[in-house]
């Protein structure tokens, strides 16, 4: 008789372990699921800052046409500037390319692609804070101050675009640290995940 109860036991414990058992599994895919939404909606973000530069950039465009025709500024300058702009939005937009469709198929191949994405990124801002903008900002300057003939006029339209150079490195630097922040969030949600298996 006792037997028969320790087998009772024993089978109702397998049947416990097992209800467990399926129980985690369902619940890392229930996790598994999260992540995966939480990173596409977080790419989407990302690709929709970057729809909203390119409309951006191309609103700027014709104002840099009057602004080169109103102060006779060089062709090279305007052909420079707007090649700098969309040069940099191209590379925006290639470093963002992942398919958000298929972003959290494969966890580790996704955090493989975001830590390249996040590493690309830093590299362009670099390039762009360090080498472009400068180079781009002392020929703009140079550009005001040799074509506008009035001196008074010339600095204050470089000083006008000085400021509107800061704002405009502001924005994009905090652009630049919410596309890497959203990364860095992917990838830790990706490890939370990965680390569990």
């Amino acid at each position: 008789m006792e037997n028969i109860n320790d087998f009772n036991e024993l089978e109702e414990m397998r049947q416990q372990i097992k209800a467990l058992k399926e129980k985690v599994d369902r619940k890392g895919f229930l996790n598994e699921n999260l992540v995966k939404k939480s990173i596409q909606s977080k790419m989407r973000s990302i690709h929709s800052t970057i729809y909203t530069l390119i409309a951006l950039c191309a609103l700027v465009t014709p104002i840099w046409i009057l602004i080169k025709m109103q102060h006779n500024l060089s062709w090279a300058h305007l052909i420079c500037t707007l090649l700098m702009m969309y040069v940099s939005l191209f590379f925006d937009w290639y470093v963002s390319r992942m398919d958000v469709g298929r972003m959290g198929d494969d966890l580790k191949e996704t955090a493989r692609q975001l830590l390249k994405m996040k590493e690309r990124r830093a590299m362009h801002e670099k390039i762009g804070m360090f080498v472009v903008i400068p180079i781009w900002g002392l020929w703009t300057g140079y550009e005001f101050y040799t074509n506008i003939k009035d001196p008074f006029l010339a600095k204050a339209v470089i000083i006008g675009a000085g400021v509107g150079a800061i704002i405009g490195i502001i924005v994009g630097i905090s652009i630049y640290f919410r596309m890497q922040r959203k990364n860095t969030e992917m990838l830790e949600e990706i490890k939370s995940i990965t680390e569990e298996e």
